[in-house]
């Protein structure tokens, strides 16, 4: 899926922001990480994982894989992110968080047969999903860059 490598590039190749990414991924760990969250990631978002491990723009990092360690607890993996939304705000067993910032803004991939790969706004005090934002990961993804290049 070369669209998500040229969105990497692009956001690598731009002045405006430090960007910082978390260390490719290996299809092993994704997996690994799949199996943990009992989710199926979308083929963007692993092509996505593979590519980067995640992280962008400093201060505004995309959840992720930290030194191709799936198992990695602290913010900003999704295997942190995910179980402390779910813990602590309810977060449903499908949703993955690809966005998590101050306890406020809680953004994830639907993985539910309705919803496939859908970027959601869930919403941490109502603990529902608040709206859809984007169709895929690659749109959502897509975005993230353009704002910041």
């Amino acid at each position: 899926m070369t669209d998500i490598e040229d969105l990497i590039d692009k956001l690598n190749s731009s002045s405006k922001h430090e960007i910082y990414w978390l260390g490719a991924a290996d299809k092993i760990q994704i997996s690994n990480l799949e199996n943990a969250l009992m989710l199926t990631f979308p083929e963007d978002f692993k092509v996505f994982l593979e590519k980067t491990g995640g992280g962008g723009v400093i201060e505004q990092e995309i959840s992720g894989i930290e030194d191709n360690n799936y198992l990695a607890e602290f913010g900003g993996t999704i295997f942190y992110d995910t179980n402390y939304c779910r813990n602590e705000f309810s977060l449903p067993d499908n949703l993955i968080v690809i966005y998590f910032k101050d306890d406020e803004i809680c953004w994830c991939i639907d993985t539910s047969e309705n919803n496939k790969g859908v970027v959601v706004s869930f919403d941490l005090f109502s603990k529902k999903i608040a709206k859809n934002l984007f169709l895929s990961f690659y749109d959502f993804f897509k975005e993230y860059v353009e704002l910041r290049c």
